[in-house]
Order: C-alpha cells, then structure tokens, then sequence
C-alpha cells in the first residue's frame, strides 16, 4: 500500500496537478488583490468613503441591536439570506444617508460647539442628576 503511494507520488502526472493547483490559487490571489485591493471601501459619497471596516461594524451593530430585542425569534430572521441581504442594504443605505447629512450640513456652515452641547445636556432633566 505504502509503495503503491510512493510511487503515484513521484509520477509526472500528480506533480502537474499540483503545479496547476498551486498556480490557480497564486493566480487568484494577485488578481482579487489587483482587481479589488484598491477599492476597499463599501460606499464612496460625493467622494467621501464608507470603509467596509466601518460598514461591517455598522452591520454587525445592528446585527446585535435586533438580536437582544428580538430573542430567539431573531435566529430565524438570520437564517433567511434574503432577510439579511435586505439587512445589509439598510445598513449602508444608512450610513449613505449620514454622510449626505454631513455633507450637507457642512456646506450650509452648520455646526455646535462643546460648549452648546454642554449647555443642552446640563438644561435636559434627564441629565440633571434630581438637581
């Protein structure tokens, strides 16, 4: 048995199938990094960029948010491709919106400072501590 495998080891044909195995998988690495490597952001806004780090936290954010209100239930919901398809587009649908927000916010000049946050939270009741 053993001698039966040393010698399908040392043929000209299993050593051409490993050759071809071993350059399809470098192959495929360079190309999905030359094709992809450059793009690695989920969304780009008016030039502005929505990491897929950050949609993937937003993700998984979400993920955790519906897990604890929905319990047990939600396991169901995951299991549905759909659903999380959908789920997936809120979320960077989401944080297209916030940065069109932004974006805009900042072109009409508007803007608060520390101070009037601070100001807000200190005249908000919920904040007041009972004072």
């Amino acid at each position: 048995m053993m001698d039966s495998l040393r010698t399908a080891a040392n043929s000209l044909v299993l050593k051409i199938i490993f050759v071809i195995i071993i350059v399809s998988f470098i192959l495929t690495g360079v190309s999905g990094y030359l094709i992809g490597g450059s793009n690695n952001y989920a969304a780009k806004v008016n030039g502005q960029e929505i990491s897929r780090a950050q949609f993937e936290n937003a993700f998984n954010n979400e993920r955790n948010r519906m897990q604890q209100q929905l319990g047990d239930r939600y396991s169901e919901l995951a299991a549905n491709e759909g659903y999380m398809k959908s789920l997936r587009q809120q979320v960077l649908n989401r944080l297209i919106d916030e940065a069109l927000l932004d974006q805009y916010s900042r072109e009409l000049k508007l803007g608060i400072s520390d101070e009037q946050v601070k100001q807000a939270i200190f005249a908000t009741p919920a904040f007041s501590g009972g004072r």
